[in-house]
């Protein structure tokens, strides 16, 4: 959902990277005001910021009420919220009269695509690994490219090619913490996740973690916040194992395009497009979604003027950290569930560099403490064999914060810090990096990933997706395990199906109220 009276905030600085030392320090605010960083030596960098725009949702936060108008139009389907899992559930409901409502001017949510001077990169979600989704994209026309690449990683300094498929015995790391890498990797493999999975989801990955050294907690507290936006003592031992018998990246299966999964995004937007004009309203930020008799009254705004529609059911494809506020009438378990959801600040911060950097894997990650706790070719599936070293080269580089730093994320000079710190860690890891890199593009968001705690998988991801009247639940937070294109898939498809069947009873004359009792 995004506020219609303020573009999308895209603020463009000039400054100079500057020392080793600038690394360590954010951009003073008098340099902010001026513009211009001129200390210390290097090549000039211009810094893009980019924001989601959430002020009306912070008002809907806060508790403001609105005088909501009576509906002035009427929809089969309303879904509100334009990522993934909406824009998949409108895909599949094309053939109803749907209406997308999605907050920012553009759709995808985590997943959107960028380009610079011919480069596409991604401002978040970067590859997918599922048959489903892989199927999905062939149906609306696009190719697949398979990645090919096993990660590096970057330890103590030192590039480690393929490092879970033995890079790490020839890490620089003490001979100990090689056999202790092996040893978690051996033990991973022999654990029955689906038998125990109610065990390791009440239990912290950091105990499954204590009996090995401590640099493989180290590795994973910086893997978590990439992938489920949680390190080790937050994250549920369930999620934890089962990516240690994922094996981070080895998976064959793996694809991508230049610029990520947002690609995926904008070709469904053109597909619901095709199926019929109107479908898709974006700058449009919810603000109630209640039931009312055997419909559902959605009331957002667009264009600074508030709207009702009343549709026969609706679909929140939004975070629950936004539904809980403006689902009225929730039961109390299932906003108590919701509410116990926890979601963290990102950042992502992408390189442009006028020559090639780094082009020896697709995916390289780095162990705690680094802030780049990963970083990727953006163009890897159509330049990794090239041989060329003059071309233009986009490394995106994800640096998550805590979530006692999702406050700080909204000041300026607090995030160009970090966009010195890449350009700094990437030239001390690749000599000469500075001197390529001619700008640096910053998005951040407040709540992009749901973090993969103890409980959610089975405790609250069931409560939270149970339909409530004619309100169904999706996004990615309502599946549990990890917040990934494929899972937001699943809630798509699961709600398109609870509609369509909705849809039809009520055509029969039978009206479900979504908590299995049937009224006429």
């Amino acid at each position: 959902m995004t506020e219609s009276h303020k573009p999308n905030r895209r603020q463009a600085i000039k400054y100079l990277i500057a020392g080793a030392a600038a690394s360590a320090c954010p951009i003073p605010e008098e340099v902010l005001a001026r513009g211009d960083w001129t200390q210390g030596a290097g090549a000039p960098v211009h810094a893009q910021l980019e924001s989601e725009i959430n002020t009306i949702c912070h008002k809907v936060r806060d508790g403001a009420q609105f005088a909501l108008p009576k509906p002035s139009a009427e929809h089969e389907v309303v879904i509100v919220g334009g990522g993934p899992s909406g824009l998949m559930a409108a895909y599949r409901l094309r053939s109803q009269d749907v209406l997308l409502l999605e907050k920012e001017p553009r759709l995808g949510g985590d997943a959107l695509s960028e380009e610079w001077q011919g480069e596409w990169y991604s401002t978040g979600s970067a590859y997918a690994d599922g048959e489903a989704l892989e199927a999905l994209c062939r149906e609306i026309g696009m190719e697949i490219y398979r990645i090919k690449s096993v990660d590096a990683a970057i330890i103590n300094g030192r590039l480690v090619p393929s490092f879970w498929e033995g890079g790490f015995r020839e890490s620089p790391y003490p001979e100990s913490v090689k056999k202790s890498f092996a040893k978690f990797q051996a033990d991973m493999k022999g654990i029955d996740t689906e038998k125990s999975a109610e065990k390791l989801d009440s239990m912290t990955f950091a105990e499954i973690l204590s009996p090995y050294a401590p640099e493989v907690k180290l590795w994973f507290d910086n893997f978590g916040p990439n992938n489920w936006g949680a390190d080790t003592e937050n994250t549920s031992a369930l999620v934890g194992v089962e990516s240690a018998q994922w094996g981070g990246g080895l998976s064959s299966r793996r694809y991508t395009w230049p610029g990520g999964l947002g690609r995926i995004s904008a070709a469904l937007e053109a597909a619901i497009n095709k199926a019929g004009s109107g479908r898709i309203r974006k700058n449009a930020t919810v603000v109630s979604v209640e039931n009312a008799g055997s419909g559902v009254l959605v009331s957002y705004f667009h264009d600074q003027e508030l709207i009702t529609v009343r549709a026969r059911a609706a679909i929140i494809a939004c975070p629950k950290h936004i539904g809980k506020h403006i689902i009225k009438g929730l039961p109390t378990e299932q906003f108590q569930a919701m509410n116990a959801m926890r979601y963290a600040p990102y950042l992502v911060i992408n390189a442009c560099a006028r020559q090639v950097i780094y082009n020896g894997s697709y995916d390289t990650d780095i162990p705690a403490p680094s802030p780049i706790v990963d970083f990727n070719v953006a163009g890897w599936v159509v330049e990794r064999d090239s041989k060329e070293t003059k071309r233009r080269q986009v490394l995106t580089c994800y640096v998550p914060r805590p979530e006692a730093d999702r406050v700080q994320i909204l000041d300026d000079a607090y995030v160009l810090g970090f966009g010195q710190k890449v350009v700094e860690l990437l030239n001390t890891w690749f000599p000469g990096a500075r001197e390529k890199i001619e700008e640096v593009h910053i998005y951040r968001r407040g709540h992009p990933l749901f973090m993969s705690a103890p409980g959610v998988t089975t405790r609250l991801a069931p409560k939270i997706r149970q339909p409530f009247g004619n309100v169904f639940m999706a996004h990615s937070d309502s599946e549990g395990d990890v917040s990934t294109y494929e899972s937001a898939q699943q809630a798509a498809n699961r709600t398109a199906a609870q509609v369509m069947q909705a849809l039809k009873k009520r055509a029969a004359g039978r009206v479900p109220d979504g908590a299995g009792r049937q009224t006429a």
